[in-house]
């Protein structure tokens, strides 16, 4: 039946998502962020996309979800940072304008216990200074488990890294508990 298809379906995704990530078959794309005030870039948000061979430009929608409930997103994710890491130092290196490198970063792998020392181990591989990293969270993820929330929080705060909470008033979060 219509179960069964689903499935099915979501299988051959996985298996779609394990091959590419094998195959290099995801890139990111760097949107601009602008300072509306200065009318300079300020910074960039990496996004992951992914071109399969078969289905053309797959939609993050469709590949996120699936990725996260079968775990792929743990090892997806650390490519995206680390590429996007990696490009941020290389423009630095090039003499660009040093500016900040944001990530979204999706609640399964935010809220797995080893994050803080992932995003750690990513910095160090690519030598970007850690102030031009901004983690990028929604505001759900945080409120989901307030405790780890919050101390992953604080960990990535001592560590100079930066955070942007993405849809910010959209929940039912209390600004004391962020601040």
């Amino acid at each position: 039946g219509v179960m069964n298809e689903r499935v099915m379906a979501k299988l051959g995704m996985e298996d779609r998502i394990r091959k590419a990530l094998k195959q290099n078959d995801f890139y990111l794309e760097y949107q601009p962020q602008f300072d509306l005030r200065s009318r300079q870039i300020c910074g960039f948000e990496a996004l992951a996309r992914w071109n399969d061979p078969e289905l053309g430009l797959v939609p993050p929608a469709d590949f996120i979800k699936v990725a996260e409930e079968c775990g792929l997103i743990y090892p997806l994710g650390e490519w995206v940072l680390s590429t996007a890491c990696a490009q941020a130092k290389a423009w630095h290196d090039n003499g660009f304008p040093k500016v900040r490198m944001a990530v979204n970063v999706s609640t399964t792998q935010f809220r797995r216990h080893d994050f803080v020392d992932m995003v750690e181990g990513v910095l160090d591989g690519s030598g970007l200074e850690p102030e031009y990293l901004e983690i990028e969270l929604t505001e759900s993820m945080i409120m989901e488990d307030i405790k780890e929330g919050l101390e992953h929080l604080t960990d990535l705060k001592v560590r100079n890294i930066k955070l942007a909470i993405d849809d910010f008033g959209t929940g039912y979060s209390s600004l004391l508990y962020l601040k």
